[in-house]
């Protein structure tokens, strides 16, 4: 329900170019998976005792590091892939930059939840996976849409 709200309060883009619903699943689907490998960093890291206060934030800088070269490469292959096949680099810009800051977010969302989860002295491997889902694809959604949104309103 909540992801259907978050596409409703964007009919307006989503109805200036169509094509747009055709590369949802990839930004959700992109940034949900950075997401649960930096969840899987962290959990593991809380179950082995290897993360404390002083070292916090250097995993996620590291892990926001990743999201940031991986949603760099990922921008400029899916520009290039999607400008040539769909002969639209605004299509091209819009979905690689959603998949840039999509991912760099996911990876700090990642690495933050299990963090949190644990200091509320919940098990963050059982109780991370479904948070990050929905609030992932619905950042990943938000994310998408705004670009869209900004970016049609200049081209």
């Amino acid at each position: 329900m909540i992801t259907a709200s978050t596409i409703g309060g964007f009919e307006d883009t989503l109805e200036t170019i169509v094509l747009l619903a055709v590369f949802m699943p990839l930004v959700m689907g992109s940034a949900g998976n950075a997401a649960t490998q930096s969840l899987v960093v962290a959990v593991r890291s809380i179950a082995l005792g290897t993360i404390n206060r002083k070292n916090v934030l250097k995993m996620i800088r590291r892990e926001f590091g990743t999201g940031l070269l991986l949603g760099l490469a990922c921008m400029v292959v899916i520009f290039g892939v999607i400008t040539v096949l769909y002969d639209s680099a605004l299509i091209g810009m819009i979905v690689g930059l959603s998949i840039f800051a999509s991912l760099s977010v996911a990876t700090i969302v990642g690495t933050l939840v299990p963090l949190l989860i644990n200091r509320l002295k919940l098990d963050p491997a059982v109780a991370s996976g479904p948070f990050i889902t929905t609030v992932i694809d619905n950042v990943g959604l938000i994310i998408y849409f705004t670009v869209a949104t900004l970016l049609l309103r200049f081209f």
